[in-house]
């Protein structure tokens, strides 16, 4: 089949290569000059196959009001006259329980133990074929540090309501939380570590060199790039879409595959639906650092961000702004970031050499993506609105999707996946 995939981030590529690999004829458009140059450029780096909680959490509503008006804040918001807004945090609300949030981690952790194992596939499948992909990966797990007894009891309840999925996760005291990685003990010293909740089996990985190499290998497949197309209609007839247009450029396909994130919003309102999800700025900071950095990829609940070594480069990502699409970098909230890895970590020191980025996720209300038919069409499929989980879930959304293109029977259940889930739509 002939396929066009809209978008050369994560989704996309992942989407073009496994369409690739199931024999189709794919071709991907984007309008950056190259693949995963926005939201998959410098995000946490983690494979949090297991860290799949969505962020509406009963305590949320309650610690966004106490920290209104701080500009540190892990989380901000800015009104804006936006229905888009209005409605998306009406959703957002409605989640913020416990019964909404132990449900959607049960989909999210399907999803991401599926992902976890058609990654290893691709890099068996590539192994096979003489090649690999290089993009700093490590096989060291994901420590989520709990900074006090609440949040000790808060992971063992977590651990109990999944036990039945098997995701392999284990509670360790803070002594054993140091023996695992020895640069927790500054904050073991401090007092400032009651536990953590260790998934030996999670990894992590640079997604953004991750989806520039598998682009290359997509177009060793036969996959063609069209880079530097900004989409600006479309064409349809009875039910299909026939085309689509990059100014006076006609593309052609016999499906089409729609994998953009924050700036699709726009387009999907042009094809007639609306896509429930909402930009969610967050930042990343990155320093090179040989000596004294962690080798386990860290998850700080007590400063909300996440941090990676990435080669000898330390990534901290954190901060939720719910701000539209305002994409300038707050150097503020970026160096709040900064100064969370500096205290984790005090031997990053000054960091005068620190990169600092910002990006928008495409966020759904309960915190799952969506993966599904588009509605009114017969050949349009979606692929898009994994806010922070678009690098730990990308494989598996992508053969997902190439099973339901295919017409194969799923793997896991694409059900919780549908653009038209009641969670979505208060």
């Amino acid at each position: 089949m002939q396929l066009v995939v809209l978008g050369a981030g994560l989704m996309g590529v992942t989407s073009a290569y496994r369409l690739a690999e199931e024999g189709h004829d794919v071709t991907v458009i984007d309008r950056r000059e190259g693949p995963g140059l926005e939201t998959s450029f410098a995000n946490g780096g983690q494979l949090g196959f297991r860290e799949v909680s969505p962020w509406a959490a009963p305590d949320v509503p309650w610690t966004a009001l106490k920290m209104l008006g701080d500009p540190t804040a892990p989380f901000r918001w800015k009104p804006k006259a936006e229905l888009e807004q209005w409605r998306w945090l009406l959703a957002f609300l409605l989640r913020c329980n416990s019964p909404a949030r132990a449900e959607r981690e049960r989909h999210n952790l399907s999803l991401g133990l599926f992902s976890q194992k058609e990654l290893e596939g691709l890099l068996t499948r590539l192994a096979g074929e003489g090649e690999s992909l290089s993009f700093d990966h490590e096989r060291k797990g994901i420590l989520r540090l709990l900074p006090d007894t609440k949040a000790v009891k808060h992971a063992k309840a977590e651990m109990a309501r999944l036990a039945d999925m098997e995701p392999g996760l284990e509670v360790l005291e803070a002594g054993a939380c140091v023996a695992l990685e020895p640069a927790l003990a500054s904050i073991h010293q401090r007092g400032e570590l009651a536990g953590g909740l260790y998934a030996p089996g999670d990894q992590s990985g640079d997604a953004h060199l991750f989806t520039r190499a598998l682009a290359k290998r997509a177009e060793a497949k036969g996959v063609r790039f069209l880079y530097g197309r900004e989409i600006t209609s479309f064409e349809e007839s009875a039910g299909r879409l026939k085309a689509v247009r990059c100014g006076a450029e006609k593309i052609e396909a016999e499906a089409f595959v729609f994998s953009l994130g924050v700036g699709g919003l726009k387009l999907a309102r042009k094809l007639g639906f609306r896509l429930p999800f909402y930009p969610v700025k967050g930042y990343s900071v990155s320093v090179a650092m040989e000596e004294g950095a962690p080798e386990v990829s860290l998850t700080d609940e007590g400063r909300r961000i996440v941090v990676s070594n990435l080669g000898g480069r330390l990534r901290a990502a954190g901060k939720a702004e719910i701000a539209g699409h305002d994409t300038a970098l707050d150097r503020t909230r970026a160096r709040a970031v900064l100064q969370g890895l500096q205290e984790l970590i005090p031997a990053v020191g000054e960091a005068a050499e620190a990169e600092f980025w910002t990006g928008l996720r495409p966020m759904t209300a309960d915190g799952s993506p969506i993966i599904d038919k588009a509605p009114g069409y017969e050949n349009l499929y979606l692929n898009t609105g994994h806010g922070t989980l678009g690098w730990t879930l990308a494989m598996g959304s992508a053969s997902l999707l190439a099973d339901l293109i295919g017409g194969k029977t799923t793997e896991i259940d694409p059900t919780p996946f549908a653009l038209k889930r009641p969670s979505l739509f208060p």
